[in-house]
């Protein structure tokens, strides 16, 4: 029996992607020749598995889920803002 599947979301990045998006901004274009590494590595993945839905596996975004929708309005600090979760204590 076949269950029938389709990716949804982020795919993993790989391990040098993550070590260098932690030591500079996402943007920075000396992480173009990494993304695109990650992105072409994603796509054959997707390809092997005979696929029916490929994707880059959302290898460049580099907001979360909290802030994508936010970045770069006028009325948000540089420096970002408290996002209150009632999983993570905040602390004041």
């Amino acid at each position: 029996m076949t269950i029938p599947t389709e990716p949804i979301g982020s795919i993993p990045r790989p391990l040098g992607l993550i070590e260098a998006v932690a030591t500079r901004d996402g943007t920075d274009p000396t992480l173009d020749a990494l993304y695109e590494e990650a992105i072409r590595d994603t796509i054959e993945r997707f390809e092997a598995t005979g696929s029916p839905v490929i994707t880059d596996g959302e290898q460049r975004k580099y907001h979360n889920f909290w802030t994508y929708c936010v970045h770069g309005l006028p009325n948000t600090a540089p420096d970002g803002f408290k996002i209150p979760s009632p999983a993570v204590p905040c602390e004041d």
